[in-house]
């Protein structure tokens, strides 16, 4: 199982800290602000949910002016409320709970998402005799929560395989460790984790069932889009704008140098060696795009899923605005070349 510790940084191995000056240059000079400390949270341990801790571990938290505390919280829906609440300042979580929570007037907005496909699939017991889609029917699956983006991955894809939701019965775990404990000691055979699920595979504690991944059934999504609160947003937008440039640094990052992103990584988790997490850092890497604008298509397909009103346009839901302002930097263009 892997676990979240105390963290102690790293040194700072970033290869292009010249272009943080640059954009510091471009987007508030480090002495008009003092240094701030942010509370950043993530539902999941995994790869894909790790930039907070390459940001802050690669140092590059530092060098956009700001201190991290960086908490599991398991479980989108909750992670999401702590956000509304004032009790973090910035999060990776399941996109449904997210847009859920705007559409009944939260403040809250996504800023990025690295990919445009959810990590979510059907993992079941190794000595399971499932072996396609439809034997789930009649079967116990848990899911993080109610609301999570496993829950309506689920309910999804029991509809894109012509199957009814009262065809298998949903049991909340409570979070990501939930489940995947509930698979490993047999009290149920059939869980939705997203990317966790890999650390199961590679150990050989569970499979994925065959064609149940949201990538194999063509099923778009917004996978741990990075989100604040509008009322930060307005508040102090420079900061705000620092933060985007070293979450896009940290994708930089994550794309290029293998050996760094493994060593970060391999301070939170135990039980899994440096070759199954490098071969999980080559498994996600490819999905990250290099500017993590939210994609069209996935958040059409996640607003439909959720039933937003269609008095809400996408764009009520994301700002990307920052990206933009990146973009004209072409900072992104340098950091590849």
């Amino acid at each position: 199982m892997p676990f979240l510790t105390p963290a102690s940084g790293l040194a700072n191995d970033h290869p292009v800290k010249f272009l943080c000056i640059v954009v510091l240059l471009l987007f508030g000079p480090t002495a008009s602000y003092a240094v701030e400390n942010l509370r950043l949270a993530h539902v999941a341990i995994n790869p894909g949910q790790g930039l907070f801790w390459i940001m802050r571990d690669a140092g590059l938290l530092v060098n956009y002016g700001f201190r991290g505390e960086i908490l599991l919280v398991p479980g989108s829906p909750r992670t999401v409320q702590a956000l509304i609440a004032g009790d973090l300042d910035y999060i990776v979580a399941g996109a449904p709970a997210i847009l859920r929570a705007r559409t009944q007037g939260a403040d809250v907005v996504i800023l990025a998402s690295p990919s445009s496909y959810s990590s979510q699939r059907i993992l079941v017991k190794n000595d399971s005799p499932l072996s396609t889609f439809h034997d789930i029917k009649g079967k116990i699956v848990g899911v993080t929560q109610f609301g999570s983006a496993g829950d309506t991955f689920l309910r999804t894809a029991l509809k894109k395989n012509g199957m009814k939701e009262s065809d298998v019965t949903v049991l909340q775990m409570g979070g990501t460790p939930g489940v995947t404990q509930a698979l490993e000691a047999g009290r149920i055979e059939v869980g939705v984790l997203g990317e966790s699920s890999m650390l199961l595979v590679l150990q050989n504690k569970a499979r994925q069932l065959k064609g149940a991944s949201a990538r194999e059934l063509g099923i778009p999504g917004l996978d741990a889009p990075l989100t604040t609160t509008e009322r930060k947003l307005k508040r102090d937008r420079r900061s705000v704008q620092r933060f985007v440039q070293a979450y896009v640094e940290a994708i930089h990052y994550f794309k290029t140098n293998r050996a760094g992103t493994v060593r970060i990584l391999q301070r939170f988790m135990r039980g899994i060696s440096d070759a199954q997490l490098g071969a999980w850092v080559d498994d996600v890497k490819d999905t990250l795009e290099p500017l993590p604008y939210p994609n069209e298509a996935a958040l059409a397909f996640e607003l439909e899923q959720i039933n937003a009103p269609k008095t809400q346009p996408p764009s009520y839901f994301v700002d990307t605005s920052l990206l933009d302002e990146i973009k004209k930097t072409k900072v992104v263009d340098r950091l590849y070349k």
